[in-house]
């Protein structure tokens, strides 16, 4: 894994500009525009994973739009889980009234709901790269549960992952809040930065775990 070049991809393009420019423009149409963005990813990931020299494609409305439903419904589909868990606490909430037992029991399901959505959160955090990958390669809604082809790129390499989780703490953590500083226009440019760099490092991951702690495969 080059951890670097994650982050410094981006201006190795002597179009990068001009490239990013169109992606960050759409960032500001409403729901639409990121769900057109989530596919954009998608061919990064796949370009990297192809070892292009220049990862970073022109921006394709349609095509892009069609590819970032599918992660839409891909994080949908991962979302139910937690509403499952938030129903184990607001379902008590509506019942218990003023019975102070009920009120015991509603307080052990927020801490029941509250551990497992911290479980589930730090799952997802591992899982979804991988799965993200998976998607970006394959093209089909599947391919993102394909939990089978998953987890045996983590058993091939799951070194790779953790280094692709690191980056994305650091892109969510540090990156991503700067933004914030020069308000909107700086928020949308951090955060479709951090996008790029999980897709670089998630495109590397792919790569290298297709085979047993990378063998084989060329390095970036």
């Amino acid at each position: 894994m080059n951890f670097t070049k994650a982050f410094t991809f981006i201006f190795e393009d002597r179009r990068w500009f001009e490239k990013l420019l169109t992606p960050l423009l759409v960032t500001l149409i409403p729901f639409i525009g990121w769900i057109v963005v989530a596919g954009y990813v998608q061919r990064v990931i796949r370009n990297v994973v192809d070892h292009q020299d220049e990862p970073l494609p022109e921006l394709n409305f349609g095509d892009d739009l069609s590819r970032g439903f599918k992660v839409f419904l891909a994080n949908l589909i991962f979302s139910i889980p937690i509403i499952l868990i938030m129903a184990i606490l607001i379902l008590p909430l509506a019942f218990s009234g003023n019975d102070s037992n009920a009120s015991v029991l509603v307080i052990l399901f927020a801490f029941i709901a509250m551990f497992l959505s911290i479980l589930y959160a730090i799952l997802l955090a591992v899982l979804m790269p991988a799965s993200n990958a998976n998607l970006a390669i394959k093209g089909t809604l599947g391919a993102a549960f394909d939990f089978k082809t998953i987890f045996a790129m983590f058993k091939n390499n799951f070194k790779a992952w953790l280094l692709v989780l690191g980056g994305s703490l650091l892109c969510s953590a540090v990156i991503a809040p700067l933004g914030a500083i020069i308000l909107v226009i700086g928020a949308l440019i951090t955060s479709l930065y951090s996008q790029l760099v999980v897709a670089h490092l998630s495109g590397q991951a792919y790569a290298l775990s297709q085979t047993l702690g990378g063998q084989g495969e060329p390095t970036y």
